[in-house]
Parts: structure tokens; sequence; C-alpha cells
């Protein structure tokens, strides 16, 4: 049965091993996701706990900033990441509460932290995040409002994420964009992504990041299944690319040859502080 439940865990901070990343440790507040994103890469974390659907069966993890004020005792202040297999600020934060205190505790402890989310919800932390090392970056794939209203039908629509970045803008804290994943003919054209750019520039955006599609594991099926259903026109040719070889590669070289053009003509790279990702890892579609 879909809905939210909670549980407690045993850390808060978790260390991973990229190569691409501007940062070693992710801060999960939840299990699973409401916005429900036709291209999520995550689906796979509930399989560990048998936790049903990962976009209806959602968990909070209630002890969070309790664990997290231990760990970060011994710590080491680096940047850290909320949301990398989550959105910190989905609906359930509305009710739960978990990031006020989690902030309260990166803050009291100096840690910096990037922030990703899709929610306009994360403006109501806003005066705890302008007194932190904070970057918040909003994941805006396309600026096309019935294009996200199909692969990510549980967030807010665009412009509502791009007004939302400017209101953190103007209470002085740092913004990115996320213009990832990119899907072929869906989001990928020069149209689509300089939208994107244009968006972010207008509201001072420290940079835009672009990623590819993952398409590992159950997020494979799910993927196509919802690109069949929901663009059907579009279906054959996005399945046609990822089995030709050839054909994927020269919509690969296109898509980076396009991606440069606009990170020269905004001038608008890299992460500031942080060390931008390479940009053949960046752009490498799995």
């Amino acid at each position: 049965m879909d809905g939210v439940g909670e549980l407690r865990c045993k850390s808060a901070l978790h260390y991973h091993n990229s190569k691409w990343l501007p940062y070693k440790y992710d801060i999960n507040v939840y299990r699973g996701c409401s916005h429900r994103c036709v291209y999520c890469y995550a689906r796979y974390s509930h399989d560990y706990i048998d936790g049903g659907s990962f976009f209806g069966n959602i968990y909070a993890k209630v002890n969070i900033a309790d664990v997290l004020a231990q760990e970060l005792k011994t710590f080491n202040p680096e940047p850290v990441n909320l949301g990398g297999v989550c959105d910190s600020y989905q609906h359930a934060e509305r009710d739960y509460k978990i990031m006020p205190e989690v902030l309260k505790q990166l803050k009291k402890h100096n840690v910096p932290i990037v922030l990703s989310t899709k929610s306009t919800l994360v403006l109501r932390d806003i005066d705890i995040l302008k007194e932190m090392d904070a970057r918040v970056a909003f994941t805006v794939t396309t600026m096309d409002e019935t294009v996200a209203g199909l692969i990510e039908p549980g967030a807010p629509p665009p412009k509502e994420r791009i007004a939302a970045l400017r209101q953190l803008k103007k209470a002085g804290i740092k913004i990115g964009v996320h213009m990832m994943p990119i899907i072929p003919y869906l989001t990928s054209d020069m149209e689509s992504m300089e939208a994107v750019y244009k968006a972010a520039k207008a509201i001072g955006a420290g940079y835009v990041l672009a990623g590819a599609v993952n398409l590992k594991g159950s997020t494979r099926k799910g993927f196509f299944d919802s690109i069949r259903e929901s663009f059907p026109y579009e279906y054959g040719k996005i399945n046609s690319l990822y089995r030709d070889r050839r054909e994927y590669k020269h919509y690969k070289d296109r898509l980076r040859h396009n991606l440069i053009s606009l990170k020269t003509k905004y001038k608008m790279e890299g992460y500031g502080e942080l060390p931008a990702p390479a940009e053949p890892e960046q752009l490498s579609f799995l």
C-alpha cells in the first residue's frame, strides 16, 4: 500500500567513491521519492529493504538529525551533498520537517553543502541556508512545462523552480542549475537546452551542470515504459538510438559540441570553489 512510513537509520553520512562528483559524502533524509521522474536512477535503493514502490512507498528517517549530530563530532568538514538518491524537499517533508534540524547540525559544525532539489519547499529554510556555506541547485531538465509535466509529474513546473532560485540568489545564497538528465529527442535539441541556459543566466546562477540519462538496472525498463506511454512518437527513435552504437556515438558527439557552445556563449562553467567534473565523464552515457 502506498504512503509514508518511518524508519530509524544507523548512519547519516554516506561515503561514495565517485570519480566525477565534487563531493564524497551524501545525506538522504528519505528513502523513495514522490516526484516520480521517469528517468530516476535510484529505484534500485528500495530493493535492499524490500521497500515496495520507490515512488509510492516513502520512508522518513526520523532520527537522522540525531545520528548526524554524533557523526559530525569526528567529521573533518568537507562538502556534503543533500539529495543524492531522493529529493530532501519532496512532499513528505512538509509534514516531517526533518531538513531544518539536519541543516542546523551541518551549520553548527561548519560543513559546506551542495543541496540538490526540484522542490520550492526549500524556500521554507532560506533563513538557515543563508547563514551556511551552502550552494543550492535546482534540477531543470527543460523549460517546456508540457514535457516536464510528463517526465517529472510530481515536481513543480520549471518556471516555479527558476523563481525559487531567484529568491535564493536574492538572499545571498549561491545557486546553480542541474540540466540533467538530457533525454534524446525530448530535451536534447539546441533550442531546449539554450532555454535552460538562458533562464539560468537571467537569475544569476553560477553554473549549469549537464548530464545524461543513466539507464542502469531497473531504471531502463521503467524509463522506456514511460516513454512509450507518454511520448509514443519519440519512443521508436529513442529506443533505436540506444541500440545502435554508431547512431549513439553521433548523437553524443553532437550533444557534447552543443553543450560546449552553450557554455562558451553564456560563460557559466564549473562549481565555483568546488572542482567541476571532467567534461568526458560528465557527459558519459551509461
